[in-house]
């Protein structure tokens, strides 16, 4: 696994490229963090250079990891 850092803007937004040795391709993430009344709302969006290239991410199981690392965080700032 491999990436860049594109853009770093404290506090709010992270953006980056990803890429996996198993996986033509690499993604652009966008990481925007809000706040609104003390509460920080996470949003990532994915992107992928093709449709086909999603769809492969999306069959190999990958979001089950990703939603444990999520709960795990979920955990730590509760």
């Amino acid at each position: 696994m491999r990436g860049i850092y594109q853009e770093i803007t404290p506090p709010e937004r992270l953006v980056s490229t990803e890429s996996f040795d198993d996986y033509p391709g690499e993604s652009l993430n966008t990481l925007i963090l809000s706040e609104e009344d003390g509460k920080t709302t996470f949003t990532i969006t994915v992107r992928y250079a093709s449709q086909e290239i999603r769809d492969a991410v999306i069959k190999s199981g990958m979001e089950h990891g990703a939603a444990e690392c999520y709960d795990k965080l979920a955990e730590m700032l509760a």
